[in-house]
């Protein structure tokens, strides 16, 4: 008689939560939304906001440095490098060989590394360009909302990723490993969100 609320004791402890943690696999959904950034503004500076959402800013190819590259449908991952930085912005480079390893989980993932000096690079695009223009369009663009930010402020430039829709997705600081961790994981939520649309 007394083996039966042992056994009891166990099936409570053991048994239901691997049911639980089943029937939450099975029939659960993971929701992690990644904040967008850069938001419209109008001529006086104000945020533009619809129905009491803030619009955001698209980014387009307008700009020069953007002239050959086709955002739409595809996750972009602009890596802006200062000139002559040295050997941050090769440590930089080889965390730019990471992320664009995940091409082959993601096909619709381009790298750009945009640059006034020739960039040494892998399997990703290079834009060489003059300073005026990538201060110009690439500031405009892309980091009007979060000047000042330290992710943006190291030695070995920043990093910009543009989802799908040509929305800026995040901001993270070049050559920093746990960033590049940080851009790695988030590509690979913005791909689940893609396979997983309805």
């Amino acid at each position: 008689m007394k083996k039966f609320p042992k056994a009891g004791l166990l099936i409570v402890t053991l048994v239901i939560p691997a049911l639980i943690f089943a029937l939450l696999k099975l029939f659960g959904t993971n929701h992690y939304d990644l904040p967008y950034f850069v938001a419209s503004k109008d001529g006086n500076g104000s945020i533009i906001v619809q129905n009491g959402d803030t619009v955001f800013h698209q980014v387009s190819a307008d700009c020069g440095v953007f002239g050959g590259v086709n955002l739409d449908g595809r996750l972009t991952v602009v890596h802006r490098m200062p000139s002559k930085c040295g050997e941050p912005c090769d440590i930089a480079i080889d965390e730019m060989g990471r992320i664009a390893t995940l091409k082959s989980m993601i096909p619709e993932l381009q790298v750009l590394s945009i640059a006034v000096d020739t960039v040494r690079h892998g399997e990703w695009q290079s834009v060489k360009t003059d300073s005026v223009t990538i201060a110009n369009c690439f500031s405009r663009e892309l980091t009007d909302a979060v000047k000042g930010s330290d992710a943006l402020n190291g030695r070995a430039g920043q990093i910009v990723l543009i989802d799908r829709k040509k929305y800026v997705r995040g901001f993270y600081k070049a050559g920093d490993g746990e960033e590049t961790d940080r851009l790695m994981a988030e590509l690979k939520i913005l791909d689940y969100e893609k396979k997983n649309e309805k």
